[in-house]
């Protein structure tokens, strides 16, 4: 049985790790509202890739060093706690990496955790996670997204949910799902 784990709020804190971009960009008396509005300029047909953003800012206000800046949130400081005791736990399981996302700035996020060397496989994808060419039925998904726990669940697909307290899907219930509040709590042994 093959782990496919998600990378996004499951693994790495993506939220503090926006919030940390935000805080740079605050130093420059960038708003919120005008980075929103950038946004939805930038990637209306396509992924939201923080580089695409940063470049585009550069150029609108002429900010020499914000990249420079940003580069350095590039790190494993993001990486949950409890996520590498988890990892160097299992890591003789048939681990895969599954991410949804530009693909460039997944594996910028990646490579800057330093979580690739725990995974038999990374898969980065930037269409939905449940239509990819996957054994579904015979494998299990931890995700921290209601959304693609059901998606897996529906392809028949063991799932698990990471429940973090401060997770802006913690709101959301799920019936009948496994559900744990951080990897801590998590024992594989006893579910495969």
């Amino acid at each position: 049985m093959k782990i496919y784990l998600d990378f996004d709020g499951t693994l790495f804190n993506t939220d503090k790790f926006y919030q940390d971009y935000l805080a740079i960009l605050n130093k420059y008396n960038i708003s919120s509202f005008e980075i929103e509005k950038m946004k939805k300029e930038l990637f209306t047909n396509r992924r939201f890739n923080l580089d695409i953003l940063t470049d585009y800012i550069i150029s609108k206000y002429n900010i020499k060093n914000l990249k420079e800046e940003v580069e350095f949130l590039y790190n494993n400081s993001y990486v949950f706690e409890d996520v590498i005791p988890f990892l160097e736990k299992y890591k003789n399981y048939d681990l895969i990496l599954l991410t949804l996302g530009d693909i460039d700035y997944q594996n910028r996020k990646i490579e800057g955790s330093k979580l690739s060397k725990y995974f038999q496989d990374i898969m980065i994808t930037d269409v939905d996670k449940s239509q990819l060419d996957i054994d579904y039925k015979n494998n299990l998904f931890i995700d921290n997204n209601p959304k693609e726990l059901i998606k897996f669940q529906n392809k028949g697909g063991k799932i698990i949910r990471i429940r973090r307290i401060d997770d802006k899907y913690s709101v959301i219930d799920l019936d009948n799902v496994l559900e744990y509040k951080n990897f801590l709590d998590l024992k594989l042994e006893e579910i495969i």
